[in-house]
């Protein structure tokens, strides 16, 4: 099963300072502001995880995204996260059209492949601190995928270094998704 969304997507939210939001748990709170991989996170929780690439090509930035990437050409790349053949994750990600073109060609024909992967599995990349955002339950993001759901939604971005790049990775938490645990983490 795929959804449908009509790329780009471009979620209008806002993005605050962690110690400026009150996220309502502590299990949360850890999905929100954890380091490591979130695709090998992700496929802890499940046997079947799967990336459907929504889309990736030039684009202009929103205006949220102009300052943290310096307001040069970037691709975007938008994919969703499957687990268990359900909706986890809805990602946006900035990569600078020089990068692709010059540092890191692989990131060019990424495809179905996790940008996770090429992150994680490059020393040179580092993480910079996150910035986090809260969905009401009736945000077009949900809308615009046919999904419900009993719960505000929670989503965070942050840049990764790589050399003298920047590249942004955003990620909405969609309903079911396991940092939702303490809400029951289920469809409606």
């Amino acid at each position: 099963m795929n959804l449908s969304l009509d790329f780009p997507f471009s979620p209008a939210v806002t993005w605050h300072s962690p110690e400026f939001i009150g996220i309502p748990d502590f299990h949360l709170k850890n999905w929100l502001l954890d380091t490591s991989s979130l695709t090998e996170r992700l496929q802890s929780h499940c046997r079947h995880f799967r990336v459907q690439l929504l889309g990736q090509q030039l684009l202009p930035l929103l205006d949220n995204e102009k300052a943290p990437m310096q307001n040069q050409p970037c691709q975007v790349r938008e994919v969703l996260l499957w687990g268990e053949e359900h909706p986890w994750v809805f990602a946006r990600s900035l990569l600078p059209e020089s990068l692709v073109q010059e540092g890191m060609r692989e990131l060019a024909a990424l495809g179905e492949q996790s940008l996770g992967k090429v992150l994680f599995n490059n020393s040179d990349c580092l993480r910079e601190p996150f910035e986090l955002t809260r969905l009401g339950t009736e945000h077009e993001l949900m809308t615009r995928l046919g999904l419900r759901c009993s719960h505000d939604l929670w989503g965070r971005r942050s840049r990764f270094s790589y050399k003298h790049w920047h590249m942004m990775v955003a990620e909405i938490f969609l309903p079911g998704c396991p940092a939702y645990k303490q809400f029951g983490a289920t469809y409606v």
